[in-house]
């Protein structure tokens, strides 16, 4: 292969890692693609300029000496950064600032000279030039030290880069510096500089397999990052859903206490206003009617059972419930006569079915309370099912002139057990001249009922 073939092949293998390096570059921004990617461009210029005339000797020495400065600065550079030298190397990360600071001096003075008054022939030049590829190679040296440390992919192609590095630094420095061998003849200088220019290639394609591999490092690392992230933002939504939960079933256990002491303390004072009343019936009955006052004695046992019965259980049967009411209703009859109606219209299909014990003797109560209770108006209250199975409540209304002192526990309470109890919500009306709650009845599950 001719020279001008290999140059050309040379270049068009550096313009390629060139666009690839950018491209990389431009989509990650990170700085140390950034400086392999100014140091791709540096080489390329170079080589380009090294086809075309730049104007003299004096012009190409003044380039050559610029390229190969900056690159050696940039390596520097590469070293402190790629492998973290702040953290993991404090003291040699202070002598590499040092002698990147002299690499740029001499470089700076060494632009200077050829400049003014063409330094390289100066007689000093080989031995200064000879001081300074030394410190080159101890440099690099150091590095490949560095990158011997680092035993993955990262480590072994910049270990293979700054090799290449080495000996193209042992090169310069026995062919162009104080040390002179006889056998440098041109020729061999030439094949030289042909090798050179595949080493280069071969040491910029591994500085860049060794970048490819710490980009790819850093994506995973990123990768594990942020699925430790969502592990960790499903692990607190986890904890704040669960945290939620149990604050809302304390909510709804505080709730379910709240309504059990309502409708213990509803019990608690319908029972002695109930049973002061039953009394007082009763103590008019022994003298007018000792049979009929020995048959209340035996309806109010029953209900005061029924009553005690009731604090122990969720849910009772409508059978149960029915008895009761009818028990219940019977008392209040002594009492209110012929101004005091019940009737019972209920499918026994229904009976079966459950609701929350005392709901129609709170319902019963309600509309005595609340209505007129005459012989001449007499207050009928009606107990029927319809037929969506749903059991109906309901009274004429005939409101007492007097405003009624209530506190609507009775109504409310009806309303919060089924709540509770997670059923739909009963229906309450009030209109044509009726009042009426319509109340769901609940089919029997896995709830045991005392009967």
């Amino acid at each position: 292969m001719s020279f001008d073939s290999l140059g050309l092949l040379y270049m068009g293998s550096l313009g390629a890692l060139f666009a690839l390096n950018a491209v990389q570059w431009g989509l990650s921004r990170d700085r140390v693609h950034g400086l392999f990617t100014l140091q791709l461009f540096i080489w390329l210029a170079y080589s380009i300029s090294q086809r075309y005339d730049v104007g003299g000797m004096a012009n190409y020495l003044i380039i050559q000496a610029l390229v190969v400065g900056l690159s050696r600065i940039i390596y520097l550079e590469l070293v402190y950064q790629l492998f973290d030298l702040p953290s993991h190397y404090p003291r040699l990360r202070r002598w590499l600032r040092i002698a990147q600071r002299v690499l740029v001096g001499y470089l700076l003075l060494e632009e200077l000279a050829i400049i003014t008054f063409g330094f390289n022939t100066h007689p000093a030049y080989p031995y200064i030039s000879a001081l300074y590829w030394l410190l080159v190679i101890m440099l690099v040296a150091t590095g490949i030290g560095v990158a011997s440390h680092r035993r993955d992919a990262v480590g072994r192609f910049f270990l293979a880069a700054s090799a290449i590095l080495l000996l193209r630094s042992i090169r310069t420095l026995v062919f162009y510096t104080a040390f002179q061998w006889s056998w440098a003849t041109d020729p061999v200088k030439d094949f030289f500089t042909n090798v050179v220019s595949v080493a280069l290639m071969v040491e910029l394609l591994c500085l860049s397999l060794c970048l490819a591999f710490r980009q790819r490092q850093i994506a995973v690392a990123q990768a594990i990052e942020q699925t430790r992230e969502k592990e960790q933002l499903i692990h607190e939504r986890d904890q704040r859903h669960r945290e939620s939960l149990e604050a809302e079933l304390a909510v709804r256990r505080l709730e379910q206490e709240k309504t059990d002491v309502q409708l213990r303390a509803l019990q608690a004072q319908v029972n002695p206003h109930f049973l002061f009343n039953s009394l007082n019936s009763l103590s008019s009955l022994i003298d007018e009617n000792p049979p009929q006052a020995s048959e209340f004695v035996d309806e109010l046992s029953l209900v005061y059972r029924y009553l005690l019965k009731a604090n122990d259980q969720a849910l009772t049967a409508l059978s149960s419930e029915l008895d009761f009411i009818r028990s219940y209703f019977r008392l209040l009859k002594t009492r209110y006569g012929s101004g005091l109606d019940l009737e019972v219209r209920v499918d026994p299909t229904y009976e079966s079915q459950l609701l929350p014990p005392l709901t129609l003797q709170l319902l019963v109560e309600n509309a005595v309370k609340h209505n007129v209770v005459q012989a001449k108006r007499p207050l009928k209250v009606e107990i029927l099912t319809d037929d969506r199975g749903r059991l109906i409540v309901r009274n004429n209304l005939q409101r007492k002139n007097t405003p009624v002192l209530s506190n609507g526990v009775g109504l409310s309470a009806i309303l919060t057990q089924y709540q509770r109890l997670q059923q739909p919500k009963p229906v309450v009306e009030n209109e044509n001249g009726e009042f009426a709650v319509t109340l769901p009845l609940i089919v029997p599950a896995a709830t045991t009922v005392s009967q």
